[in-house]
């Protein structure tokens, strides 16, 4: 593939390819510096498809090859000629070319890579927008694959190196994201717990107002002075994070999505993950009520994780003592086997 560098009149051509040293300088080599050029190995068909009067690039300037160019004209009798040249990054970079490095196709790679990984994980059933997303990532990744093998810049086997590294890389990430989520969505349903009144307090509050209104006493508004007052206080005291209001469709998708992470993961894994918002929680400026609230939640989890342990331990046990008895079994009919060999002997 072809791209056009700058344009170049029949003068200069025809300057450049009598006098090396006149290509040289136009090209912008290093005087030290030895140029190959000669006539171009390329068919009359060929040539009637590039248009004259310009230098190309012809290949890229990669690994250690040196990008070449390709010089055509057209001669006094109208016919097309054309000229090759190797040519240095200074005269690219001074018509703005700007060659790929190995370093930035490396990072190409990468960053189409795992826009493909994205686009996989993001893609439903049903969904047509997340498909064409999917089969467009696939069509770029396969096509900037393709042109580094056919450029040489990594073999194979390095691309794929990159493959599974980038892979690795975007699922450990996913799995932390995840967990980071789940302990979100988990401490919110804490915060609401201990947010929501004991039932002591509810039971007070209605007798109370049951009271007021049998004595005929509506309960006043505290003046601003009290108002200010209990304003201050609130300020002074620390006071823990609230729970997000949330729809009862929120609270239900949040749920959901706790329920789902669950299904995937162990329940160690989750017995961890509770156990560090609980850590965190506790940690807070809460009330008495609140924090006798997070102690029997704690409790109802650890007894959640001993009666967990205990299956384990016993189904563990089950299965050795069946496998224990089909040995025996085992042992035993090829004991049976044998004396019956001996009796037909």
């Amino acid at each position: 593939m072809m791209k056009k560098v700058t344009s170049l009149s029949n003068d200069q051509f025809n300057t450049l390819i009598a006098d090396k040293r006149e290509l040289k300088k136009f090209m912008k080599h290093p005087q030290n510096e030895k140029i190959e050029a000669g006539w171009a190995n390329i068919s009359g068909e060929q040539l009637q498809g590039i248009p004259s009067g310009a230098i190309y690039l012809t290949q890229s300037a990669l690994g250690e090859g040196k990008p070449q160019v390709l010089l055509v004209s057209t001669d006094e009798n109208g016919q097309k000629q054309a000229y090759e040249s190797e040519t240095t990054l200074e005269f690219l970079k001074s018509h703005d070319v700007s060659p790929v490095l190995p370093q930035d196709r490396d990072q190409q790679l990468q960053v189409s890579y795992r826009k493909l990984l994205e686009a996989h994980d993001q893609e439903q059933p049903q969904h047509v927008e997340s498909m064409l997303a999917r089969v467009n990532a696939e069509k770029d990744y396969v096509q900037l694959k393709g042109l580094t093998l056919k450029e040489g810049t990594f073999t194979r086997e390095q691309v794929d190196a990159m493959e599974s590294h980038v892979s690795v890389q975007y699922y450990d990430q996913k799995q932390a994201k995840e967990q980071g989520n789940y302990q979100e969505d988990y401490k919110q349903e804490l915060l609401q717990e201990l947010e929501k009144p004991s039932e002591e307090a509810q039971y007070q509050a209605v007798y109370k107002q049951q009271l007021l209104s049998q004595l005929g006493i509506t309960q006043e508004k505290p003046t601003d002075k009290e108002s200010f007052r209990q304003e201050e206080q609130g300020k002074q005291a620390a006071v823990p994070p609230k729970a997000k209001e949330e729809t009862p469709q929120e609270k239900e998708q949040r749920l959901a999505k706790m329920r789902e992470f669950e299904q995937k993961h162990s329940f160690d894994k989750v017995y961890k993950l509770k156990k560090e918002v609980l850590k965190e929680l506790k940690g807070l400026d809460l009330t008495d009520s609140q924090h006798e609230k997070l102690t029997k939640l704690e409790k109802a989890l650890d007894t959640e994780k001993k009666d967990h342990d205990q299956q384990k331990k016993e189904e563990k046990s089950q299965n050795g003592f069946v496998k224990f008895f089909a040995r025996k079994n085992g042992a035993h009919s090829k004991n049976k086997q044998n004396e019956s060999h001996e009796v037909e002997r």
